[in-house]
């Protein structure tokens, strides 16, 4: 009696669905915007480089 399917073909198959939807994920506008290349502006990129604390908060000496 002749198997249905394959074990092989199947590996295969679902290697190749893998392989379509990492490319549709990787070049997904969704995927750029939360690697910080979506062209705006982030929390990361606000940080104040002035700030004395590490987060980015203000001076205690400067807040009004």
């Amino acid at each position: 009696m002749d198997k249905a399917y394959s074990r092989t073909r199947i590996v295969v198959l679902l290697g190749v669905i893998l392989a379509l939807i990492m490319a549709d994920h990787l070049s997904s506008p969704t995927f750029a915007f939360n690697s910080g290349q979506g062209n705006v502006e982030t929390a990361l990129m606000q940080r104040d480089e002035t700030a004395c604390a590490p987060c980015g908060a203000p001076c205690p000496s400067t807040r009004d």
